[in-house]
């Protein structure tokens, strides 16, 4: 692995996080033995995450899927592809000629390449009929995309990672960056030690982040629109906002005066848990502020309130100028590798590809005619959200569900009632790269597919550049890319003129022709344009334009009077309360060493040696009061279920909250224990994006004799299963 000579190096990107790391990936022998981060790259030159570092022992861990199975009893038994393709496309059209075309639905996740996803829309929205398309970024990105609409009127983040440098002050909130984002983090702290920028981190948790901190305002988990708000109220009754200069580019400044008198800082500091002085000290650092950069993340977002804390975040930057200007704006990280391209390719429920709206009729119209298939195909109301699929599994509205690249069993809130819902489906499709996972053992199908470098596809960052993902090695097996097996499913389906396609590269240049004109334009960009050199960040409409670092420089919106929206949002509580039964509130979020549900990080040795269970965090205080010490089994209890997890004390969380990472379903080797049996299935009613940051729970310790240890587990599992 060391000798340099034997090793063959090729530009990627990384398939974790939506920041876009360049990597250098290294091939020995048809094997990827070593990646490194690319110099010179924009986005990271040359630095690298951990989660990056430890890929190369992914592609050999064991359970890798080489063939496709289907479902014979209580046991998988493997078949050819073109049995296993011939079984989903006749189940596929059985069960929509019996009940349908909306009775089937598709989910995915954003590690999906974009020419994926534009493959499974054009199947799904303009051939079988259904808007029942689902991303995993509505679990993470929903409400951002949703903020954006409403602020700004697109959802195109304006913002680029080259702001950072330029910044003199930062507000983080809703994400503990120094471990999901350590590249992005770098930066930030390089940016303060060099030109002397300020922090500002929201957080009810003290972590890494807050460390680096001038004001940490550790709110009590989410009242974050009475903080904006209360922000608001002190930068306009303290001068720091120029009205006349507001008005020429954002609507509803009077509404917005009349609202925030409610939110003074003495009242905002009752709702919030902090002092009146930091809220007063954080209006001030952001009104005195040359340019303000904003951050917020999943942990923003996973609330009932979650396009309102968008909208009131959105606020402060308009309020101050900070926005579309060097240094100045609002810019979010996506959770997953391509959850803004998935998203502008329309893999959500109520959108189409090119940034385009499903109740919108002209766009209906323009996707039609470009598909070539008549207008009526494609619905005029949005399909179901993944939530609401789910309850379609159990009214039986829904019967088919085809599933790639996540893992809902583990992911989704109140996990029992998504298995019950998954175990109602006639067909259960699964296409994934390990089995088992909390997923395929529930499938009827399941589709040994290909993975990041067996494959080629396009990516979109969280600042709009596009790359190439290229092929560097072949998949194990008979594993085939997602791209190839949608495309043989919609041909066994009979839509064979529609689906004609032999590369990735000839999907590429078809749904590129969706989006000229408009704010996603990728006209002037080929594969071979990106093949090893980096990619433009989009728009980008001719082969000689260079890209678009910053939109909106003009400070003209695409909204009906061209100015952005300033937005009256009203603090409202979460959707469950404590209680006496239920005390505390548990807030979930990442580990440094895990990526979502461990279906890759977990086969990554020394990923799992440093976070091999699930834990708890709970403050010293708290857990006297139960006689709990570290390292005890404790078992955290919602209205929904039950999760385990190793007590780790610590004042890093308040009194009355606990903290466990959401990595673990039930395949976890310790103690086989999700986070989300005790989640709330409960969303945001603009975005439909759940609420994971405010669960009620209580805590007990466990004793020796009521643990239940891993065999046993599985083994009622199992039980459960086979009914």
């Amino acid at each position: 692995m060391k000798n340099e000579q034997d090793i063959r190096w090729s530009k990627s990107t990384c398939p974790y996080c939506g920041f876009g790391c360049g990597l250098m990936v290294g091939v020995k022998q048809g094997r990827i033995v070593e990646i490194k981060g690319m110099k010179g790259h924009p986005v990271n030159d040359g630095q690298i995450c951990v989660l990056a570092a430890n890929i190369p022992p992914i592609f050999n861990a064991g359970g890798r899927l080489t063939r496709s199975m289907i479902r014979r009893g209580n046991e998988f038994v493997p078949v050819t592809w073109k049995e296993a393709i011939e079984h989903t496309a006749n189940e596929l059209k059985r069960i929509i000629k019996k009940y349908g075309p909306d009775s089937v639905a598709f989910y995915g996740g954003a590690a999906n390449l974009t020419e994926e996803y534009y493959l499974m829309n054009k199947l799904m929205k303009g051939l079988i009929g259904t808007n029942n398309i689902e991303c995993s970024t509505r679990l993470c990105m929903a409400a951002t995309a949703a903020g954006f609409i409403s602020t700004i009127g697109a959802d195109a983040p304006p913002s680029c990672y080259a702001d950072i440098e330029e910044a003199d002050l930062f507000f983080i909130t809703g994400n503990n960056m120094a471990l999901t984002i350590p590249v992005m983090f770098r930066r930030i702290s390089d940016a303060k030690k060099k030109n002397g920028a300020k922090v500002i981190v929201v957080d009810p948790r003290r972590t890494r982040t807050s460390e680096l901190a001038d004001l940490h305002l550790q709110i009590r988990p989410g009242t974050d629109v009475a903080l904006n708000n209360s922000i608001a109220y002190v930068l306009l009754k303290e001068g720091f906002v120029d009205e006349e200069q507001v008005e020429q580019y954002a609507s509803g400044l009077s509404d917005l005066k009349r609202l925030i008198v409610e939110f003074s800082p003495s009242k905002a500091a009752t709702i919030t848990g902090l002092q009146e002085q930091q809220i007063i000290e954080a209006a001030r650092m952001i009104g005195n502020a040359r340019a303000m950069l904003t951050f917020w993340f999943q942990g923003y977002n996973h609330s009932t309130q979650a396009v309102f804390k968008n909208n009131t975040l959105h606020n402060l930057s308009l309020l101050t100028g900070n926005i579309c200007r060097p240094g100045a704006g609002p810019l979010s990280i996506t959770g997953e590798a391509n959850a803004l391209g998935n998203r502008w390719v329309g893999a959500l429920s109520h959108l189409l590809v090119g940034m385009r709206q499903i109740n919108n009729e002209q766009h209906r119209r323009e996707v039609a005619k470009y598909w070539g298939v008549p207008e009526k195909n494609i619905k005029s109301t949005p399909g179901r959200s993944i939530i609401e699929i789910i309850e379609g599994l159990h009214s039986g509205d829904i019967r088919a569900l085809w599933i790639t690249t996540t893992n809902p069993p583990a992911s989704l809130p109140d996990t029992r009632w998504v298995e019950e819902g998954l175990a109602k489906a006639e067909l259960l499709v699964v296409q994934d790269i390990f089995h088992p996972t909390e997923t395929t053992i529930l499938a009827d199908v399941i589709l040994a597919a290909a993975q990041w470098c067996e494959k080629t596809g396009t990516f979109i960052s969280s600042e709009r550049r596009l790359e190439l993902v290229e092929k560097l090695i072949e998949p194990p097996g008979e594993a085939k890319p997602d791209y190839e097996i949608i495309w043989l499913v919609a041909r066994a389906m009979g839509f064979e003129k529609e689906f004609p396609y032999v590369s990735p590269e000839e999907v590429f240049e078809e749904w590129k022709g969706l989006t000229r004109g408009r704010l996603c334009d990728m006209g002037g960009v080929t594969y071979e344009r990106l093949r090893g050199v980096v990619g433009p960040q989009l728009p980008c409409p001719s082969p000689d334009h260079p890209g678009t670092g910053r939109l909106f420089t003009d400070m003209h919106f695409p909204r009906p009077d061209g100015r952005a929206a300033l937005l009256l949002r009203d603090y409202i509580a979460p959707a469950e309360k404590p209680d006496r039964e239920y005390p505390f509130i548990l807030i979930t979020g990442c580990l440094e060493w895990h990526f979502n549900t461990r279906t890759r990080t977990a086969r990554a040795p020394h990923l799992n040696q440093q976070a091999p269970e699930c834990t708890v965090d709970i403050n010293p205080k708290d857990a006297a009061m139960f006689e709990i010490n570290g390292g005890d089994l404790i078992e955290v209890t919602s209205r929904r279920g039950k999760a385990r997890g190793k007590a780790c004390l610590t004042e890093n969380v308040q009194a009355g909250t606990v903290f466990m990472p959401y990595h673990f379903g039930k395949m976890c080797a310790n103690n086989g224990s999700s986070v989300n049996n005790v989640t709330n299935p409960v969303y945001d009613v603009h975005s439909k994006q759940p609420e994971y940051k405010f669960t009620a729970v209580r805590v007990e310790k466990m004793s020796t004799q009521n643990s239940l240890n891993i065999s046993s587990l599985l083994l009622e599992f199992k039980k459960y299963l086979q009914g």
